[in-house]
C-alpha cells in the first residue's frame, strides 16, 4: 500500500513535530484513508499526539468513515482505532465486517464496544477460534445479553471442546458405570451441561401442592413399577444433571430413569418421558394417576388413541384429580360401573364429574345406559 509521503514519514518517526501536530489535527491535505493510518499510529503508540488524534477522528463524518471501512484497510490498525473511539453502530458494523480485521484487534476492542454489535463478533467463528479469550471478554461484557452468553457456552463445548476437568471426570465415571451395567446405555450419549433456556427455566414451576408431595416422595427410597428400590447411583446422578441432560435422558433412558424423571418438576422433562420409545403401557397408566404430574402430560396421554384404548390408562386418567375437567368428561363414560361408583364418591374430583358419574350409574340401573 502506497501512503501519502507525509503519513509515511510520520509512521517512520521522521516528520518534524509541528508538521506532525498539523497532520494529526487534520489540517493537512492528505487522503482520509491515509489520515486514518496516522491517527491510529498516534493513538496506539500512545504518542504526544494521541489526544489530538482521537479528537480528529471524532470530527470525521459517519458516512465518510463507513464508505472507507467498506474496503480492506491495510495495515488494519485504523479498525482498532474506530472500534475503540466511535460509537455509531453503522461505523462499528463496517469495521467488524472489514476483511482485514484481525483477532488481535477484536480482542483489544471488545471492552469498548456497545452491546448492539457484540453479536457480530460472536458470529465470527474464525476470529474467536484463533483467540478463544475473545469469548471470555464477550461473556464478561456488561451489555452482553442472555442469548449471547448462552451461545458462548455452546461454542465452548461444541466448537472449541473446552470441557472443564470436573465434567471430563464425570463423563469418564458415567461411561465406566454404563460399561459395568449399572447405568442405561443412554447415559453415555448425554450432552454436556448447558445453561437452561428461558423456556426450560419457566418449566421448573410447580404448585405448592405438587412441591409438598414431591418433598414427601423424596423422603422415601425411589421405587420402580415392580416395587423394588431404584439403584442409588442412578438417583444421585439424575439429581446432578442439567435440564438439557434430563430431557435427553427422558427421551432415551431406561425404565429406572423414566421412573425418576417423571417426578421432576420441569414440564419439559415430564413431557419428554412420554416421547421415550421404550415406555410401556403400564408406565403410562402409572403416570396417568400421578398427583404430581403436569396437566400437559395428562393431555398428551388423552390425545393418544393407542394409549386410550387401554382401560387401565383411561381409568387412571379419569380418576386423577389433576386431569383437566374437559378431558375427564370426555372419557368417564368408558369406565366400568364399579369404577363409576368410585368416581361419584370421590371428593377429590370436580363436582360436575361426580354428578355426571352418578347420573350415568342411575341411568344404567334403570336400563337406559
Amino acid at each position: 500500500m502506497s501512503l501519502h509521503p507525509l503519513v509515511d514519514r510520520y509512521l517512520k518517526g521522521t516528520l518534524p513535530e509541528p508538521v506532525a501536530q498539523a497532520l494529526v489535527g487534520g489540517r493537512l491535505p492528505v487522503p482520509t484513508p491515509d489520515l486514518l493510518q496516522a491517527l491510529a499510529h498516534a493513538v496506539l503508540t500512545e504518542s504526544l499526539q494521541a489526544k489530538a488524534a482521537v479528537e480528529t477522528l471524532k470530527t470525521l463524518p459517519e458516512s465518510l468513515l463507513s464508505g472507507i471501512l467498506d474496503q480492506p484497510i491495510q495495515p488494519p490498525a485504523p479498525l482498532q482505532l474506530v472500534l475503540c473511539h466511535r460509537p455509531e453502530p453503522a461505523v462499528l458494523e463496517a469495521a467488524l465486517l472489514n476483511p482485514a480485521l484481525t483477532a488481535e484487534i477484536v480482542e483489544a476492542s471488545i471492552p469498548s464496544l456497545p452491546g448492539s454489535v457484540l453479536e457480530i463478533v460472536v458470529n465470527n467463528q474464525v476470529l474467536w477460534m484463533e483467540r478463544p479469550h475473545i469469548l471470555d471478554l464477550l461473556e464478561e461484557h456488561p451489555e452482553g445479553d442472555y442469548t449471547i452468553k448462552r451461545r458462548i457456552n455452546e461454542f465452548r463445548f461444541e466448537v472449541l471442546r473446552l470441557i472443564p476437568e470436573e465434567v471430563k471426570r464425570e463423563r469418564l465415571e458415567i461411561i465406566a458405570e454404563v460399561e459395568a451395567g449399572r447405568l442405561d446405555r443412554a447415559w453415555a450419549e448425554l450432552p454436556l451441561p448447558m445453561t437452561p433456556t428461558p423456556e426450560e427455566a419457566e418449566a421448573e414451576y410447580e404448585t405448592e401442592e405438587m412441591a409438598a408431595e414431591r418433598r414427601l416422595l423424596a423422603l422415601r427410597p425411589p421405587l420402580g413399577e415392580d416395587g423394588e428400590e431404584i439403584n442409588l447411583t442412578i438417583t444421585q446422578r439424575v439429581t446432578r444433571l442439567s435440564t438439557n441432560q434430563k430431557i435427553m435422558l427422558a427421551i432415551k433412558g431406561g425404565k429406572e430413569e423414566r421412573t425418576l424423571l417423571i417426578r421432576e418438576a420441569n414440564r419439559l422433562v415430564q413431557v419428554n418421558v412420554l416421547r421415550n420409545g421404550r415406555i410401556t403401557e403400564g408406565e403410562v397408566a402409572h403416570i396417568a394417576q400421578m398427583r404430581t404430574i403436569n396437566e400437559e402430560v395428562l393431555r398428551i396421554i388423552s390425545n393418544s388413541r393407542e394409549w386410550m384404548k387401554k382401560y387401565p390408562i383411561t381409568k387412571s386418567l379419569v380418576l386423577n384429580p389433576r386431569t383437566p375437567l374437559p378431558v375427564a368428561m370426555t372419557h368417564f363414560k368408558r369406565l366400568f360401573e364399579s369404577d363409576l361408583k368410585l368416581l361419584m364418591k370421590d371428593r377429590n374430583v370436580a363436582d360436575l364429574l361426580r354428578r355426571e358419574a352418578k347420573r350415568l350409574v342411575e341411568m344404567k340401573a334403570q336400563g337406559k345406559g
